[in-house]
């Protein structure tokens, strides 16, 4: 039996993974991989991202690097999404056309040649990280600049109305059980469930008391991470007696400073990836926290498979799926009691054990990579 040849267009380049949206491109990766599949990668870079690197050639039978086109112009006066238009490339089609292989574009961002003529016969699926609308509206909800806020919104109605080209696809990829129905409506839809580091150690030792912390995590470069951690800073650690850590990448200067004002929260910015996964096994609590329910972060995830307790907010959960695992707390009342219950709650092997059992009953990559295998065969 031929192997099977997948192109797949991704967003950005998924290499170092260090932050959720390239966390699921680069273990998709990965583990098609190893599941057999022969990986023609067609990925995107640009200033402050990924730069293109020799790492993803252990995957892939081909790799092409593209530089997306960062313009003001075509935020002003073009029809498309900022997104989706940057990311426009003649050489991108003409890598596509060569071969006769499925299309795996790798969210919506990486959809401007999805109905090219060249391309209509092509077998075509398409991954949904989020509504991505949706997403776009909760982040101007939350954005403080007023021109900020405007293009944010403006992205949210192009997005809305360019949503419509993923009509006939051959197959939507959903990453998040509740988007599924929102997507039904336009192709074929399946839930697969977002790839994450599974390779990241876990807790196989008894724990080490005395220096306990509560960590949160994310990209400090979005809004939605920065609206959370503002939150702790502002109404949770001020009224706790426990020790903070905000770790993430690019923390702005204002974020930092408030930080350091507080004798019980630390900063680690931009920490390297091994830092961050001893944070993350580490930390006695993981408080993960968002005020918009779009997408599965996987922070959460991570802080599952390889932490020790999780504390969220309702808006994190996913149709009930995490509600399982995870402690769940609404309002500061609330949230710091539960810290306060959970910070002398041990968790060690055992406890890690049965979670991580109830963990691979939802999550588990070899089992993802198989149903995007399945939907190719189809």
């Amino acid at each position: 039996m031929n192997p099977i040849r997948l192109n797949i267009v991704a967003f950005d380049v998924p290499w170092p993974p260090h932050y959720g949206g390239i966390c699921d491109l680069y273990f998709k990766l990965k583990h098609l991989h190893q599941a057999g599949v022969k990986i023609i990668y067609h990925c995107f870079f640009y200033e402050g991202h990924n730069k293109p690197t020799d790492e993803l050639n252990k995957f892939c039978e081909k790799v092409f690097y593209y530089r997306r086109k960062k313009s003001f112009v075509q935020v002003l006066f073009n029809r498309l999404p900022y997104i989706v238009i940057s990311r426009k490339d003649p050489e991108l089609l003409k890598n596509l056309a060569s071969n006769e292989h499925p299309i795996l574009f790798d969210g919506i961002q990486t959809c401007y040649y999805l109905n090219h003529p060249q391309l209509k016969n092509r077998k075509r699926l398409v991954r949904a990280n989020n509504v991505e609308h949706l997403y776009y509206e909760g982040l101007a909800k939350s954005e403080a600049s007023v021109f900020k806020r405007l293009y944010l919104r403006r992205e949210a109605a192009k997005l809305q109305k360019f949503e419509s080209e993923l009509k006939g696809v051959d197959a939507i990829l959903c990453v998040t059980k509740m988007d599924m129905s929102h997507f039904g409506k336009l192709a074929p839809t399946f839930y697969v469930h977002p790839f994450f580091n599974d390779d990241v150690k876990t807790i196989s030792t008894p724990e080490v008391t005395g220096s306990r912390f509560v960590l949160f995590h994310g990209n400090l470069s979005v809004n939605e991470n920065v609206a959370a951690a503002n939150y702790i800073l502002d109404k949770v650690a001020p009224v706790s007696p426990h020790q903070f850590i905000i770790a993430g990448h690019q923390c702005s200067g204002q974020l930092a400073e408030k930080i350091a004002k507080l004798k019980n929260v630390e900063l680690r910015n931009s920490p390297e990836q091994n830092e961050m996964d001893a944070l993350i096994r580490d930390a006695h609590v993981h408080l993960l926290l968002t005020d918009q329910q779009t997408g599965i972060k996987l922070k959460l995830l991570h802080a599952l498979r390889s932490g020790k307790h999780v504390l969220i907010n309702s808006l994190m959960d996913d149709s009930g799926i995490f509600s399982g695992l995870c402690d769940v707390a609404d309002d500061v009342d609330h949230l710091t009691g539960k810290l306060d219950v959970l910070m002398n709650t041990p968790f060690g092997p055992e406890e890690s054990r049965k979670r991580l059992e109830n963990f691979d009953a939802y999550f588990n990559n070899t089992r993802n990579a198989a149903s995007i295998l399945s939907i190719l065969n189809e």
